[in-house]
């Protein structure tokens, strides 16, 4: 058995030999690679080179061309540091053996970064040309670009071979109708696209730029974090695409515009990059002062490339934050490091790291030199997922032959391992890892901050290493950068968007009298809530200040004053009346009536005091409805009262007798009275008064009763003033009375006072906009008005008479101007008979004294 199975290592040798020989252009011929035979054999590809030369290897034009690297000044140390992950990878798992006497190979090539030359690499690993189903190689792990990954992928499918890739992101590669075969130990792009959109959203930078690499995988990182940036109201205000490969001869002019770009937007002060490490360096070289100082975020393509700096200072450039997969261990990979033996003629079967050390040597650097550059080149992320590869499939492997026989490569088949690579797990530094359906494995992202070391002045350039800040989300480092289209609008602005531009580009507005904003950025000006107002440009809304006649307001203490004034001279007139109600002053003033009117007079007094201090609806409602029922009341009493006298002083005629049969005062009154009650009683059904919250100084609420209907408002005036007409013209008709029942000047003078007063009112009332808090004041003006005129001409002539002039209060004055007037009228009579008549009915009247 030993004897077969080194027989099948001297066959897969042979066959490896074979397949480089036996092809007619010989792609590999100058490449670099490193190898170690095993039982179970694992192809590498690993972008050492970043580019490469097209060299005609013979003068024939039929011969073909060979592909060679340019090691100068394209190699990759961090690529290099890939490719000794997988070796120490494997010699560790080699070590203590997984599979007791079997081993793991590996034969690891560099890609120089291109797809053709990674698919003639590729070539070898499937091993076709040696007619069998199965290869001596089980597994491909690379590439690390995505889109030399994805046409590896491609080739790869056709034989079904498991590929592991280290870090191709591109989110294309989870469609397993496509790729079948195609795993990978990183996160798609979709993930870091989140990810940066969360960081952008976090520090508020709503406007980026994005840079990335016309490939596969710079595409799709651009596309993905577009659409979630869009999302979360973050805009791209620019977006630069970068050729792929490094010999196109566009790149440099392609790399100047995306300088001019960068200086013309100086609100862009954060650029994410999705670019390969080499392109960066290239486009670092010529960034201009006024390009420099901004904020990259860098995509896990390069965001653990130090080297992109190149000779310039991590100041110069500005600051970097990088992407990586989440990383784990890596002491044990400087371990290895530590140990490695750097003398170039004992790295024959690694001809990459050798030539990296050759290199190095030629800079006259020392062997402790090398060591420490290749120790600062390892980013942990780079070796962990590595690491995860060979990982999963010596577990695979182990699985597999776990139920059956193993004695090398060729007893496992292809879709064999591919199953078993999608059913395995493992468990690694206590953490369980596993492909999903998509064979991705989302480990999550670290974020890692750029720093500068201290200067070297031997050897005059700065020194950069990596410092992890956080895992997904920078939360607790001080940031002070602003990549905005527009500054923030502050508390009290809000944001005026225009249709032509990005939401993230505005202007700011100042928030309009009685609304505020509380908060940076605000959309929309809040509105103030009721019973509050603001300035212009305002943070916050204040009380505002209630204003109505206040028992307090001079203006509402003196009406009060005069209210009081009239309901005291009211009483006290109404006690003259009552002890009084006998003599003939009293009873040629109505007698019971007058006791109404003087009644009516003190609604009157008390609905103008309902109008002073805070109105309440019922407060409103009463006041309106008392004044309107109460001087309709006192109107109709007047009225009813002299035209009883002009009807006791009339000639006998048929018209006289009739309305003497008609006449019954109090059912006049209260038919009246009725009138008035049903204006009122519709008013508060329909529409009635309430109180009104106004504001026409933006910091005070004025508080006052208001009509409710100002139709039902109006009929109710207008049917007082219709009853002060009737009685004007009353008065006018009874102007030759007799002296003592002559009240022609009081009634006309009373019914003028109440028809002027409110003519004038409402105009005013009507219109008062700008001292609107004062419209209450002048209506208890008007109501006080109205009941003095009343008042000062009907009563106050009588209670002078009576208390002062009591020779006049007897019935032979009354009599005495009774013939006095008789004997004017018969002077001024046309015939005796009709003069007769007229002395028989003042003779009759005067008998009676009470006119009603």
């Amino acid at each position: 058995e030993m004897k077969m199975h080194y027989t099948k290592i001297w066959f897969g040798l042979f066959a490896i030999l074979g397949s480089l020989g036996g092809r007619d252009c010989r792609p590999a011929s100058g490449s670099l690679e490193a190898m170690q035979l095993g039982d179970f054999m694992l192809g590498g590809l690993f972008p050492v080179h970043q580019s490469f030369k097209i060299i005609n290897t013979t003068s024939s034009p039929i011969q073909h061309l060979s592909l060679l690297p340019v090691p100068s000044d394209r190699f990759t140390v961090s690529r290099l540091i890939q490719s000794l992950a997988m070796i120490e990878a494997v010699e560790a798992i080699n070590k203590p053996p997984m599979l007791k006497d079997l081993t793991f190979g590996y034969k690891i090539m560099d890609t120089c970064s291109d797809v053709t030359t990674a698919l003639q690499h590729t070539d070898i690993f499937m091993d076709k040309n040696s007619g069998r189903t199965n290869s001596l190689f089980q597994a491909v792990i690379g590439e690390y670009h995505s889109e030399v990954s994805i046409a590896v992928a491609r080739y790869l499918t056709m034989g079904y071979m498991p590929q592991i890739s280290y870090g191709s992101t591109a989110g294309v590669l989870s469609d397993k109708t496509r790729f079948p075969t195609f795993k990978r130990t990183v996160p798609k792009d979709d993930h870091q696209a989140k990810a940066i959109t969360e960081i952008l959203r976090y520090h508020n930078w709503t406007w980026i730029g994005i840079i990335a690499t016309d490939g596969d995988y710079g595409r799709y990182a651009a596309d993905q974090l577009e659409a979630h940036a869009n999302s979360k109201n973050i805009y791209v205000s620019y977006r630069v695409v970068l050729p792929d490969f490094l010999n196109d001869e566009s790149l440099d002019s392609k790399l100047n515009e995306t300088i001019k770009k960068i200086e013309s937007t100086s609100k862009v002060q954060v650029i994410v990059s999705f670019a390969k490490s080499h392109h960066m360096a290239c486009l670092f070289e010529k960034l201009t002062p006024n390009a420099s100082g901004r904020f990259w975020i860098a995509g896990d393509s390069w965001s653990t490339s130090l080297d992109v700096l190149n000779n310039r200072s991590l100041n110069e450039v500005g600051k970097i934050l990088g992407i990586i997969p989440f990383s784990g261990d890596s002491s044990h990979f400087i371990r290895y490091l530590d140990n490695l033996d750097l003398n170039p003629d004992s790295q024959s079967n690694n001809t990459i790291l050798q030539h990296f050390i050759k290199g190095e040597l030629n800079k006259s650097r020392t062997t402790k030199e090398i060591r420490e550059t290749l120790k600062k080149a390892v980013c942990p992320s780079a070796v962990f997922s590595v690491g995860l590869t060979v990982s999963f499939v010596a577990n695979a492997v182990k699985d597999i032959c776990s139920r059956k026989t193993c004695r090398g490569g060729f007893d496992i088949q292809r879709s064999e391992l591919n199953d078993a690579l999608a059913s395995t797990m493992f468990t690694m530094a206590n953490e369980k890892y596993s492909f999903s359906n998509y064979g991705d494995l989302d480990t999550g992202y670290d974020i890692n901050i750029w720093e500068a070391a201290l200067e070297n002045n031997a050897e005059g350039i700065k020194n950069v290493g990596l410092r992890t800040v956080a895992r997904y989300m920078i939360k607790n480092e001080s940031i002070r950068v602003i990549s905005r289209c527009s500054s923030s609008c502050p508390p009290g602005f809000r944001r005026v968007f225009s249709e032509d531009k990005p939401i993230c580009c505005y202007e700011c507005a100042k928030c309009p009298v009685n609304t505020f904003s509380n908060k940076t950025d605000a959309g929309e000006c809040i509105d103030c809530p009721k019973n509050f107002w603001s300035k212009e440009n305002s943070t916050i809304c204040s009380p505002q200040t209630p204003i109505f006649l206040s028992w307090k307001n001079e203006y509402c203490i003196t009406i009060l004053v005069f209210a009081c004034l009239g309901l005291l001279l009211t009483l006290i007139v109404t006690l003259v009346f009552l002890v009084k109600h006998d003599t003939p002053v009293v009873l040629a003033a109505g007698g019971p009536i007058s006791i109404l009117i003087l009644l009516s007079l003190l609604g009157t007094f008390t609905s103008a005091i309902l109008f002073g201090g805070k109105p309440t609806c019922i407060q409103c409602q009463i006041g309106q409805v008392l004044f309107g029922l109460s001087f309709t009341l006192c109107i109709s009493c007047i009225l009813v009262r002299y035209f009883k006298v002009l009807l006791a002083f009339q000639n006998e005629s048929a018209a006289k007798r009739v309305m003497k049969k008609l006449f019954l005062p109090y059912w006049i009154i209260g038919i009246c009275v009725l009138i008035q009650g049903i204006i009122c009683g519709l008013w508060l059904w329909l529409k009635p008064p309430k109180v009104l919250e106004d504001s026409v100084i933006r910091s005070e609420l004025i508080i006052q009763c208001d009509e409710g209907s100002l139709l039902f408002f109006g009929l109710m005036l207008a049917f007082i003033s219709l009853l002060a007409l009737v009685c004007f013209g009353f008065a006018f008709l009874g102007r030759k009375l007799p002296k003592c029942y002559n009240e022609e000047k009081c009634i006309s003078i009373s019914m003028l006072i109440y028809i002027i007063s409110w003519v004038v009112f409402c105009p005013i009332y009507a219109n008062m906009v700008q001292l609107i808090k004062y419209k209450s004041t002048v209506q208890m003006v008007v109501m006080l008005f109205s009941a003095y005129g009343i008042l000062i001409c009907h009563f106050m002539p009588k209670c002078y008479i009576i208390l002062l002039k009591s020779e006049n209060n007897t019935k032979e004055f009354f009599k005495s101007g009774i013939r006095e007037f008789t004997r004017r009228f018969r002077k001024s009579s046309r015939g005796l008979t009709d003069s007769k008549k007229f002395v028989f009915n003042y003779a009759k009247f005067s008998c009676q004294y009470n006119p009603v």
